[in-house]
């Protein structure tokens, strides 16, 4: 398997957009930086971010989601 084929895929914008929560009121709710859940929605730079198990753990209590409704595995291109 080549895993340079694939990468880690965040669904926080699907997420947001179905909730109608801004990405401002979920940084200051949560008390994390703008840009980078601005970044995760985007899904900018995915293969080199690394995304803090405070932050996934923060995401997924805000939400009451698991980490599997949160990220998933996508093949590039």
């Amino acid at each position: 398997m080549e895993f340079n084929e694939y990468t880690l895929y965040c669904k926080l914008d699907t997420i947001l957009k179905e909730r109608g929560i801004s990405v401002l009121k979920l940084s200051k709710e949560i008390g994390h930086r703008r840009t980078t859940i601005t970044e995760l929605m985007h899904n900018n730079n995915m293969d080199k971010k690394k995304i803090s198990a405070e932050l996934i753990m923060k995401l997924c209590l805000y939400f009451d989601v698991s980490p599997n409704d949160l990220f998933e595995v996508r093949r590039k291109g």
